[in-house]
């Protein structure tokens, strides 16, 4: 559903979005990668694991980590002195069903992440750039809820040919991993409008409004939000034309909610949430409004407070 607003629309998530995996933890880690030494990737075929459980794990760990790309799993030559045969299945083929099921479960869960990103692309296409990602991203965290945080980044520098736009592709995923962010970001209670008009008047000047954790800002270089609203609403969007657009993704107690915003809407907020007092945002305001009167465009800039603030999207207020 959607409800109208001051800076072009303001459209609410999807409630079977704002779920997390069954391995979710509160608050998605951002995980290094680690070196592929760390699970003793270099000189795999020098000596078939002993029987320890620390050699067993990490060569099975190894094996089912080898991209789909390689014909077999690194370590392959010792599986028939570590597996047993089955009924049907020798030991090297046992193993490559748990391979293709690990890089399944990994290509579910960026599918999962990136919905509006597999529409535009296409299955076949976004599978072949979702087997990609892992070779060059491996999963590597206890858990697989930050596990796609590349995929944007990715985009941007992928060489092959995805089907659409570059700058497209990378924008949707940007969206749809702030949406993710969002979910799991850990929630506060939000500064109210009652809370605003306690502070002095006197201090106004040196304020500085904090957004809560549980907000990202954007700008793309295609109108992404709008082709995602299109995309939920179960449309099947065009790959639109470039066009600068800019977007807030936030939560507002367990609800989550992406706003449009204009040019001028977003670099007032992007003035306060960097960390600017209101009176030095307020001075970029006026600049990005210069073509309108000063009457109309403290007007604008009041609706967007009163709308910003009772949305939920600062945490508080301090000092210069």
């Amino acid at each position: 559903m959607t409800a109208a607003d001051a800076n072009g629309g303001k459209s609410i998530i999807d409630p079977r979005v704002e779920r997390a995996r069954a391995s979710a933890t509160p608050v998605a880690r951002r995980v290094q990668p680690a070196p592929s030494t760390a699970l003793g990737f270099s000189n795999i075929e020098a000596a078939p694991p002993n029987r320890s459980l620390d050699s067993m794990e990490k060569w099975f760990a190894r094996a089912l980590m080898t991209p789909e790309s390689e014909a077999e799993p690194i370590g392959s030559r010792h599986a028939a002195s570590v597996l047993t045969r089955g009924p049907q299945l020798a030991p090297l083929e046992r193993l490559e069903v748990y391979r293709r099921a690990y890089h399944a479960r990994l290509i579910e869960c960026l599918l999962d992440d990136y919905p509006a990103l597999a529409s535009a692309l296409g299955e076949n296409p976004f599978e072949a750039l979702c087997r990609a990602y892992i070779a060059r991203h491996p999963s590597t965290g206890p858990n697989l809820n930050s596990f796609g945080r590349s995929m944007a980044e990715f985009c941007l520098l992928q060489a092959e040919d995805m089907g659409v736009p570059r700058g497209f592709a990378t924008g949707l995923a940007s969206l749809e991993w702030a949406i993710v962010e969002v979910i799991h970001a850990p929630g506060a209670e939000p500064l109210t409008l009652a809370g605003l008009a306690e502070v002095p008047i006197e201090r106004w000047a040196g304020a500085r409004l904090v957004a809560t954790t549980a907000f990202r800002l954007m700008r793309f270089d295609y109108p992404v939000n709008a082709y995602f609203q299109a995309f939920r609403d179960g449309r099947t969007p065009k790959i639109p034309e470039p066009a600068r657009s800019a977007a807030a993704v936030y939560r507002s107690g367990p609800t989550i909610w992406r706003m449009d915003l204009s040019e001028s809407a977003f670099a007032l907020l992007q003035a306060i949430t960097s960390g600017q007092d209101l009176s030095t945002s307020l001075e970029e305001a006026t600049e990005a409004l210069s073509d309108i009167s000063q009457d109309e465009a403290a007007g604008r800039v009041m609706a967007w407070f009163r709308d910003w603030v009772s949305s939920g999207l600062f945490a508080c207020v301090d000092f210069v």
